[in-house]
């Protein structure tokens, strides 16, 4: 009976610190809950879905990167970058509506699509 409690236990701890820590964003009766995106890193020329996930009423949503570019509009883009944005790429998610607004960021690291 110990020994099976036990278990539990280390198995709660281990799912609970493999699991993504979202810290919830809100303003009005916006709540940001999460900016997360497929595949992170992504090699240049390849692309990303990056998804934001928020509740609240009449939201509409406004997207910036500092490199590389993006389609669609949303709660989710099509986010890519070639080799001239390698590194560090930041994209920002704005969400709005009457009651206020609140933005999140996410990092997308580009590598090089060259291999020697």
């Amino acid at each position: 009976m110990n020994r099976m409690i036990i278990l539990l236990v280390l198995s709660t701890l281990i799912l609970v610190s493999c699991s993504k820590a979202t810290t919830e964003k809100s303003a009005g009766d916006i709540r940001l809950q999460s900016l997360t995106a497929t595949l992170n890193p992504i090699e240049a020329w390849d692309t990303t879905i990056i998804t934001v996930e928020a509740t609240g009423s009449n939201l509409q949503y406004g997207w910036e990167a500092n490199h590389g570019d993006f389609r669609g509009s949303g709660k989710t883009i099509k986010y890519a970058a070639g080799e001239c944005c390698v590194g560090l790429n930041t994209i920002t998610c704005r969400v709005f509506n009457d009651t206020g607004e609140v933005s999140d960021t996410i990092m997308i690291r580009v590598t090089t699509h060259y291999h020697p």
